[in-house]
């Protein structure tokens, strides 16, 4: 099966051909001024074929019109010639563009021996696509978009689209998760499938303070209460969701930007993202269980309203008009998982640990009554 997916910041998967006009203005401005004076030279003879055509034949009831045979002229037949040339061209090159996105993307895959992801990969990248299909990012491949790393020193510069290169993937994981090379990586992957984040969400809402927390929670997300709730409670003898959705997701962006700086392999990439997936189609119930868990852990680690607002416009424009095929796959979730002691015990021995320093009961010394 051929691999094809979106033009990159396009979100129309399978792309299509561009119409004529769409070629026409994806053109560089030099080769669009060029195509215009063609154009507008081959139109003024496209009128002057029309006027010889009409001096012929077309008022013959004055009798003063030139002969038939003059349309034979050398002349005549050259202009014809040329203006069949000029607009065979044009609509040539055209076509030749507007087949262009699709062809210079199958050459990336075929230099960068990217294949067809296995239905496991399809179900990890999907956990990603709310945030592809917004962006105009890729679905269907390790990479988010065509980057040097996957190239190596060929050399392949396509108009359609850009190939971004190692060091922008390496600034992006330093802004975003302070990530400088593998090591730190290797450590903030280890972190997040420890539950960096489920570990405080389980302490606070065991805590007084939980309603609090919760009516914050809901308001920032406008998910109904309940829901964060539940995700402190255990049930069909699972796991509690706390927020390892927010903390399992982390790990498949992570990963693929870090494959995309050049700091990991494609194989130590997909093991990551592979055992991110699994352990989220065993904790939720669907897409949407998953990616409002997502939200609710995000607002419980940013607590900013607007970050907020931004992720619940991507899941509604996500419900309401995404058509890629990746959205059509089964949801299929694991009987068993291997995962974390701190999932299974649902952080028993941090909680515990917490409850040890929250007493203050001392036994201390008593002083023997004098009067006795």
């Amino acid at each position: 099966m051929e691999l094809l997916q979106n033009t990159p910041l396009s979100r129309k998967n399978p792309p299509k051909h561009d119409t004529f006009l769409q070629a026409y203005q994806n053109l560089e401005q030099n080769t669009k001024v060029g195509l215009s004076i063609l154009g507008t030279a081959t139109l003024f003879f496209v009128l002057v074929i029309g006027m010889g055509f009409y001096e012929v034949f077309g008022n013959p009831s004055l009798g003063d019109g030139m002969p038939a045979s003059s349309l034979l002229a050398p002349d005549f037949i050259g202009i014809v010639i040329g203006v069949a040339a000029s607009i065979s061209f044009i609509m040539f090159f055209l076509n030749t563009q507007r087949k262009q996105a699709i062809k210079e993307q199958l050459t990336y895959y075929k230099l960068g021996n990217v294949v067809p992801l296995t239905m496991d990969q399809k179900k990890a990248i999907r956990l990603n696509l709310v945030h592809m299909f917004y962006g105009g990012a890729w679905s269907e491949t390790l990479e988010v978009f065509p980057c040097t790393i996957r190239l190596g020193d060929q050399k392949f510069k396509p108009k359609a689209f850009d190939i971004q290169y190692d060091k922008l993937y390496q600034q992006y994981l330093n802004e975003d998760w302070g990530i400088l090379n593998k090591a730190q990586y290797l450590d903030m992957v280890a972190r997040l499938f420890e539950g960096m984040h489920s570990k405080w969400f389980a302490q606070d809402i065991e805590s007084d303070a939980a309603e609090d927390m919760i009516d914050q929670l809901s308001g920032l997300t406008k998910i109904d209460q309940k829901y964060i709730r539940d995700c402190g409670q255990s049930s069909d003898d699972k796991p509690k969701k706390l927020i390892w959705g927010f903390d399992l997701f982390r790990v498949i962006p992570m990963s693929r930007w870090a494959f995309m700086a050049g700091y990991i392999s494609e194989d130590q990439a997909w093991k990551n993202v592979l055992k991110a997936s699994e352990l989220i189609y065993f904790l939720f119930d669907s897409h949407e269980d998953f990616y409002d868990n997502y939200r609710v852990g995000h607002a419980f680690w940013s607590n900013n309203f607007e970050a907020c607002t931004d992720r619940l416009e991507k899941w509604t424009y996500f419900k309401e008009h995404c058509n890629w095929p990746a959205r059509n796959l089964d949801w299929s979730q694991p009987a068993t998982v291997e995962m974390h002691e701190n999932m299974k015990t649902n952080f028993a021995q941090h909680l515990l640990s917490i409850q040890k320093e929250q007493q203050k009961t001392t036994i201390g010394f008593r002083k023997p009554d004098e009067s006795e």
